[in-house]
């Protein structure tokens, strides 16, 4: 993983951003395990940021995503991976990016589910 740029946009950043991992019961339950064993301070299903879907809904991993209030200054192959926030948290962050790799990446680089700045 080498994602440089972002964790770069990022230290630059003005404002806080938002982290959030969602699954299905199953996949969250193993999704934090492992951020458990690896990250402090430990989360659970009751962490703003875990967002666990019912049992019928059509998801088959975890999803990772960011959540952001301005895209000023991002590093252009990210302005492309934008999506338009207009349902979750959608009056505090206008932006989001999924990817799973990079929130990953943030992880190792201190940054936590729920707001960080």
């Amino acid at each position: 993983m080498n994602n440089r740029d972002f964790l770069d946009y990022l230290s630059e950043l003005k404002s806080n951003f938002f982290l959030e991992a969602e699954a299905k019961p199953d996949k969250m339950k193993k999704f934090i395990k492992d951020y458990n064993d690896r990250y402090t301070p430990r989360v659970s299903s009751t962490t703003d940021g875990i967002c666990t879907l019912g049992e019928n809904v059509d998801k088959w991993g975890v999803e990772l995503r960011i959540y952001l209030k301005d895209t000023t200054g991002m590093p252009k192959k990210w302005t492309k991976r934008v999506y338009e926030n207009k349902k979750y948290r959608a009056n505090e962050f206008s932006y989001r990016i999924d990817d799973n790799e990079l929130v990953w990446e943030l992880f190792e680089s201190g940054y936590r589910i729920g707001y960080n700045s």
